[in-house]
């Protein structure tokens, strides 16, 4: 389990935990610390106020924005946001036990703010002007996590939690809205953050300074912008000294750097192999829409979600007409053909994806690695991968034909489900 600060007035009801993932651990937990109590783990009211209500204050819609508290707990953050000016404050917790107490506690003095349980990794929510509770995307300006995502990040679960609640804060997060995750940043949760926000986000970072604590907190702001746009992280860390532990800070500054040299290496024009996540993260822009003559090399498959990795190349087609056969195909260059003009050039390839009559042309070069595969493995292998690749609605398309290159590209024949150029 990950290093955690024993929360205020509740150190000797750690142990109660164990897993920071577990709905039953935390109903537990609530119940044996009773109602009418609020602790926080870290970053209390007092260095957090001047900070965040200034990044508050600062957002577009001021203290009308619609703010979301993930994962809020007992904490007294919403209570003093709510006493500062701000009443529209959606809080959710998966907790029954904690949200009930909330509920009961707050009902009748601050009646504008809402109350729901709810799985942070599986949000349904509105803001608090409407009464519904479903599913909605881009509702929010301002999204307050605080522990959070640290609790989903235990180790011996991986990253699969946080991802899937980053994606979710991503979605109901509207154009221009926030992101404020206040975090002990360590280094799997900071690589999570730095890798999920690198494309399309604004991202500045800096330190909640605290004299009663030995672990030292971090504001981390990631503000939603155009989808394909890398920025460099901004950041006063390397310039204050004010830290509660020296050590901490140092190895967040020394993960910036290596960020900000991977952003600008991206942001340079040069012709980079992105991986699949970075373009399901919008490194190039949004997958579910046909951009007209767009081509970008990236890397299929990675260790632990495919048998193998491929050197791929997206191209939508430069022409965008309404006879096309298929609206996305996958088509295969075996190893001995990869130095071919026809698909080691750009040119080629763009007559390939002619020939083809696909509106997006996903081309995978075979290597050395998949020589002892046979093509019905390479197909199982590459079908879930390229599924995240098609354009449009998935639910509402025809399946995407896979098609291999043949001694020539004369006629297409359909075999098994695979489309073969021969």
């Amino acid at each position: 389990m990950a290093t955690k600060p024993a929360p205020t007035g509740g150190a000797d009801l750690l142990d109660t935990l164990g897993d920071f993932t577990s709905r039953e651990n935390w109903d537990k937990f609530f119940a044996l610390r009773g109602t009418g109590d609020s602790f926080e783990w870290y970053a209390e009211w007092p260095p957090l106020e001047a900070p965040l209500l200034e990044l508050l204050h600062g957002s577009c819609a001021g203290e009308a924005a619609e703010i979301l508290v993930p994962g809020c707990g007992s904490s007294a953050l919403s209570e003093q946001l709510y006493d500062a000016g701000f009443r529209r404050i959606t809080n959710v917790d998966f907790s029954r036990v904690v949200v009930a107490d909330m509920l009961r506690r707050h009902a009748r003095a601050r009646p504008e703010m809402r109350w729901r349980v709810m799985d942070m990794t599986d949000m349904q929510v509105r803001p608090v002007k409407s009464s519904a509770t479903v599913e909605y995307d881009g509702s929010f300006d301002i999204i307050l996590d605080k522990g959070g995502l640290d609790a989903l990040m235990e180790p011996e679960a991986g990253t699969k939690l946080g991802m899937k609640y980053l994606n979710e804060a991503k979605r109901v997060l509207r154009s221009g809205g926030k992101f404020v995750c206040l975090t002990l940043a360590e280094s799997h949760v900071l690589a999570l953050l730095l890798s999920e926000f690198r494309f399309g986000w604004e991202m500045n970072i800096q330190a909640i300074p605290s004299k009663k604590s030995a672990f030292q907190t971090f504001m981390v702001v990631m503000v939603k912008g155009k989808m394909g746009v890398v920025q460099t992280i901004k950041s006063s860390l390397d310039q204050s000294t004010d830290f509660c532990n020296v050590k901490q800070a140092n190895a967040v500054i020394r993960a910036l750097g290596n960020e900000n040299i991977i952003r600008e290496s991206y942001s340079s024009g040069v012709d980079l192999a992105f991986s699949l996540r970075d373009l399901q993260l919008g490194a190039i822009g949004d997958l579910k829409v046909i951009v007209p003559g767009r081509r970008r090399q990236f890397i299929l498959g990675e260790q632990g979600s495919s048998l193998f990795c491929y050197k791929a190349v997206l191209l939508d087609s430069k022409k965008q007409t309404e006879t096309f056969v298929y609206h996305c195909g996958v088509f295969i260059v075996p190893k001995a053909r990869t130095q071919e003009w026809l698909f080691a050039s750009e040119e080629g390839q763009w007559h390939v994806v002619e020939s083809a009559k696909a509106a997006r042309l996903i081309m995978v070069f075979l290597d050395s690695r998949h020589a002892s595969a046979d093509m019905d493995i390479i197909k199982k292998d590459l079908s879930p991968l390229v599924k995240d690749l098609e354009p449009g609605n998935p639910e509402e398309e025809a399946p995407i034909p896979f098609m291999m290159a043949g001694d020539g590209v004369k006629q297409r024949e359909i075999l098994q489900e695979v489309v073969i150029i021969v």
